[in-house]
């Protein structure tokens, strides 16, 4: 969240994908914006910049902060939401008129413009039990696509939805597309333990050495070059109506 005295925060569509986070707006570029960071747990870094602060909190509770926002960023929040369209209603209950609410959701999916689905099984394998596991814990993954219907719904105007792809590994020729598939890798790569251990023991009845061989399946088909699979990422903002407009 953040406050900015101008409550007139730049909001530009043909940015980058990873438009701000709580660390851009604490930047030298808007040394007059207060930023809160919310987690439900201390994971942030020792340093942080003068106004940019962390609370520990969870966000699907009653909002309890003193003043409206002019900027509410969200990032990968599928699977920690049960209520979605209420936690955009109550971004937009702490907005000032004319604030911005803005998303940034990688999606659990899978996608290829040629065959190479059909030669990854365990990561399709992967992703069905994913969204399987987390709709029996309440916070279904795979939501991003309502995005822009729930903002909608919740009052918002000039909703807008961009969708970007993002390889799984360094297989395309584009050269920006190549280092996205790069950090996507290493990113999936590290996060499959984290992702699996919990939903699938406590939902599905797996053990782990059950997942652990479907892991070693779903890191074999995501260093494999030859698979040109992909995720999207779901850009999704839009502004509280001003009064009177």
């Amino acid at each position: 969240m953040c406050s900015h005295p101008n409550a007139d925060l730049p909001i530009d569509p043909e940015a980058d994908a990873d438009l701000y986070s709580d660390e851009d707006y604490s930047s030298a570029q808007y040394p007059e914006a207060q930023v809160i960071g919310t987690d439900l747990s201390p994971i942030q870094p020792s340093w942080i910049p003068p106004n940019c602060v962390f609370e520990i909190d969870d966000f699907e509770l009653p909002w309890n902060f003193t003043q409206p926002f002019d900027f509410i960023h969200a990032r990968s929040v599928e699977g920690s939401v049960k209520d979605f369209p209420h936690l955009f209603r109550q971004a937009h209950q702490n907005l000032v008129p004319g604030g911005w609410f803005e998303l940034m959701e990688p999606t659990v999916d899978i996608f290829s413009d040629d065959d190479s689905i059909s030669k990854a099984p365990n990561l399709s394998e992967w992703r069905d039990m994913l969204i399987e596991a987390s709709g029996k814990f309440g916070k279904e993954m795979g939501a991003a696509k309502n995005y822009k219907k729930w903002m909608t719904e919740a009052g918002f105007t000039d909703v807008t939805e961009e969708i970007f792809k993002v390889p799984f590994s360094p297989w395309a020729k584009d050269l920006k597309l190549k280092e996205l598939g790069r950090y996507q890798q290493a990113n999936m790569l590290e996060a499959l333990d984290a992702y699996s251990l919990a939903l699938f023991t406590r939902f599905l009845g797996w053990s782990v050495d059950q997942i652990q061989m479907l892991l070693v399946g779903v890191r074999q088909e995501l260093l494999d070059r030859k698979l040109h699979i992909y995720s999207r990422y779901y850009l999704v903002y839009g502004r509280k109506e001003i009064e009177g407009s």
